[in-house]
């Protein structure tokens, strides 16, 4: 038996499919065998009426975007007349290729996760973006080891959002799968605090799946704050194991389209394209939606348009109600999400401990605290946080501690010069008294 949000979700989109019966031509519960990738796509396209919102002017313009990937080739002619940058501080300390017209699994990858926000349908895969006009910029991780370009102990997902958070972004979203660190706490306090909203890919059932493997009981969804995506097929129905059962992530914030979609190139080929599934897509799906909000309400900050997200899915506005069937509050939905003002929802992250699928702890409300008043806070416990700038520079709070310290150090140390001074002059005294003493008796 199907799941209550399943069924929710699947009453969402037979009702989209009888209002688009004639351009879709299938229900979504009766899905032909012989539907292809770019079906898929074209299915999802219209059932999120990204048509009807660009049409209303809604393209991402004005938005910055951040993607966290490995590698990208960012010449292709799928990005032409986009607004695409790869960034030029390097995520990784060993500084790893990150643009190159290799097509290999890392950049065909990264390649894809960005047509889908931006892509103009160029190509075989004939990819087009949610958020054509979006300014997105690129930090990849090279298709190799990386260690963060940073002293502080963090992975690279959490220096590259940092970065993004630096660079102005509002939306960040990963495809790239990892296991939460706590390190990574202060990084997701930064964009909270900084009004961003950070969006992770889920697990996948197998090792041929999109995301790199990791346990899906402690991926970087379980961390306070970062909306979870997984993906569903057109029946409403999760991805499955081999099994064939429903493979459930407990922390899932929102599901959305990502079964058989088609991807830039195959290996060696930039000029065909192949097909592949998993929440990787549906990471950029959601990250689309909540760019073009973004655009549309654009005093809204990060944790507003979380807000609007969880309470408008499944077609429909509501109270946020979240499942753990691994459909989390539900499916995301452009067309209700576009018609929900933010910035009357509460300013406060709702993606926060247990009753939202979050186990790590972290980022604590405490850090989010630290982060609003003196920028990426690495130890809220120490009585002398170290903290930086969008530089990466040490703060003005803490060169004006270094400042009180120095003026507190020099001041001992004349202290001790006087004392020294005072000491002698009184030993000099009294050995010439006695000296006195001594040469009249």
């Amino acid at each position: 038996m199907r799941s209550r949000a399943a069924r929710a979700i699947g009453a969402a989109l037979l009702a989209v499919t009888v209002t688009l019966a004639p351009l879709l031509g299938a229900a979504p519960t009766a899905v032909a065998a012989t539907d292809t990738a770019q079906a898929n796509l074209d299915y999802w396209w219209s059932a999120y009426g990204i048509d009807a919102a660009h049409d209303a002017g809604l393209t991402g313009k004005g938005v910055k975007v951040a993607i966290l990937e490995q590698q990208i080739n960012p010449d292709l002619p799928i990005f032409e007349g986009r607004s695409l940058r790869v960034s030029d501080k390097p995520v990784c300390a060993e500084d790893p290729p990150v643009a190159t017209t290799d097509a290999n699994p890392s950049s065909r990858h990264g390649t894809t996760m960005t047509a889908l926000i931006i892509g103009n349908g160029e190509g075989a895969d004939g990819i087009r973006g949610i958020a054509p006009d979006a300014d997105v910029t690129f930090y990849g991780y090279g298709s190799g080891n990386c260690t963060p370009d940073i002293e502080e102990q963090i992975s690279p997902f959490g220096y590259g959002v940092k970065l993004a958070v630096d660079g102005g972004a509002k939306i960040i979203f990963t495809s790239i799968g990892g296991t939460a660190q706590e390190g990574d706490g202060p990084a997701i306090a930064y964009a909270i605090a900084r009004g961003a909203v950070v969006i992770s890919a889920s697990d996948n059932p197998d090792s041929t799946s999109d995301s790199v493997g990791f346990s899906p009981l402690t991926d970087q969804g379980t961390i306070n704050g970062v909306v979870s995506a997984a993906a569903i097929d057109r029946n409403a129905d999760l991805q499955k194991t081999d099994a064939g059962d429903p493979y459930v992530i407990p922390q899932t914030t929102v599901v959305a389209g990502g079964v058989r979609f088609p991807s830039v190139g195959r290996d060696g080929d930039w000029t065909t394209s192949g097909t592949a599934s998993g929440s990787s897509y549906a990471s950029p799906t959601v990250a689309g939606m909540l760019t073009l909000a973004a655009q549309k309400f654009p005093d809204a900050t990060g944790n507003q348009l979380v807000q609007a997200l969880i309470s408008t899915t499944n077609g429909q506005q509501h109270e946020p109600a979240r499942t753990e069937d691994g459909y989390g509050y539900g499916a995301a939905w452009l067309p209700t999400l576009l018609v929900s003002d933010p910035t009357a929802l509460p300013d406060e992250n709702p993606l926060m401990g247990e009753s939202a699928g979050k186990t790590t702890g972290y980022p604590t409300s405490e850090q989010i605290e630290a982060a609003k008043a003196g920028g990426f806070v690495v130890a809220v416990e120490s009585p002398r946080p170290r903290s930086f700038n969008e530089d990466g520079d040490a703060s003005a709070a803490g060169s004006d501690m270094s400042a009180v310290i120095g003026w507190v150090v020099g001041g001992v140390a004349v202290l001790l010069v006087i004392a020294v001074i005072v000491t002698l002059v009184i030993v000099i005294t009294i050995r010439r008294r006695k000296a006195g003493e001594g040469t009249h008796s």
